[in-house]
C-alpha cells in the first residue's frame, strides 16, 4: 500500500527528471543553428561586396537568388534528417521519454487506485457481506475502475495508424482482458498470502498447545516417578520417545508450511 501511494503521487512527476529535448536532438539543432549562422554571414559578405562595388547590383541579385535556393535546399535536407532522427527514437510514438511520461504518468495512478479498491474489498469482504448491496457495489466499483484505467492507458499506448474499426476493437478487447487478468491475479496472490497467514496462525496455536501439553506431561511424569521410583526408568524412556516424536512432528509441520508459502 505504501509503495502504491508513493507511485500514485510520484508518477505524474516522473517526466521532470528527463530533459525537454534529448541530447541527440539538441546536438542536431545546434548543427542547424551553426549552418544558419554561416549562411547569414555569407549573405552579409555578399551584400558587402555589392555595397563596395566589387560586384554589380545585377550580379548581386543573381548570386543572392542562387544562394537562397541552395540554402533552402540544404535547410530542407537538414530538417528532414532531424525529423527522421526524432522518428527513429520515438517512445511508443512520442517524440521523447519526457513527453511519453507526461501522458503515462497521469494514467498510471488510476491503475493503482483500482488496485487499492480491490485490496480494500478483499480485506473487508467478510464484513461487506453483511450488506449485500454494499458488497456488490464495491465489486462493480473496482471492476469499472480497472476497465476505465486500462482503457485510458491502452488508448494512450496504441498506435494511431491502425484502421478505425480495428483500433476500437483492440482497445475494447485489451481493456476487458487486462481488467479480468489483473483482478484474477491480484485475488490469487492475495488469497494465497491470506491462506499462508491463517495456516501460520494455526501452526502457532498448535505449537503452543504441544509445548503446554509437553510441560504438563513432564510434570505428571516427575510426580509419578517420585510416587513410585520403580517407574523412573520407564518414564524416562517414554519421555525420550515422546521428545523424538515431537521433534519429528514439528519438523514436518515446518516443512509443510514452507511448501504452502512457496
Amino acid at each position: 500500500m505504501v509503495i502504491g501511494a508513493v507511485i500514485i503521487f510520484t508518477a505524474p512527476l516522473l517526466h521532470i527528471v528527463f530533459p525537454k529535448k534529448p541530447e541527440y536532438q539538441v546536438n542536431f539543432e545546434d548543427k542547424i543553428n551553426k549552418f544558419n549562422k554561416i549562411k547569414d554571414a555569407e549573405l552579409c559578405d555578399l551584400k558587402e561586396k555589392q555595397l563596395k562595388g566589387i560586384i554589380t547590383p545585377l550580379e548581386y541579385i543573381e548570386q543572392a537568388e542562387s544562394f537562397q535556393v541552395d540554402r533552402e535546399t540544404q535547410t530542407a535536407l537538414l530538417n528532414y534528417q532531424l525529423k527522421n532522427l526524432i522518428n527513429d527514437n520515438r517512445i511508443f510514438g512520442f517524440k521523447n521519454m519526457r513527453i511519453f511520461l507526461i501522458g503515462f504518468g497521469i494514467r498510471l495512478p488510476y491503475i493503482f487506485f483500482s488496485t487499492i479498491i480491490l485490496f480494500f474489498f478483499l480485506y473487508s469482504r467478510d464484513k461487506l457481506k453483511s450488506n449485500i448491496y454494499l458488497y456488490h457495489s464495491v465489486r462493480i466499483l473496482y471492476t469499472i475502475s480497472f476497465l476505465i484505467s486500462f482503457y485510458m492507458t491502452i488508448w494512450f499506448l496504441l498506435p494511431r495508424d491502425l484502421p478505425v474499426t480495428l483500433y476500437h476493437l483492440l482497445i475494447g478487447t485489451l481493456s476487458v482482458l487486462s481488467t479480468i487478468s489483473s483482478i484474477l491475479i491480484i485475488k490469487y496472490y492475495y488469497n494465497k498470502k491470506s491462506n499462508f497467514i491463517i495456516l501460520a496462525h494455526k501452526v502457532k496455536e498448535l505449537i503452543h498447545f504441544i509445548t503446554k501439553s509437553r510441560r504438563t506431561t513432564l510434570d505428571l511424569a516427575i510426580t509419578a516417578s517420585h510416587a513410585n521410583p520403580k517407574l523412573k526408568n520407564d518414564i524416562s524412556s517414554k519421555l525420550v520417545e515422546y521428545d523424538k516424536e515431537l521433534n519429528e512432528t514439528m519438523k514436518r509441520i515446518i516443512d509443510e508450511v514452507k511448501e504452502v508459502k512457496n
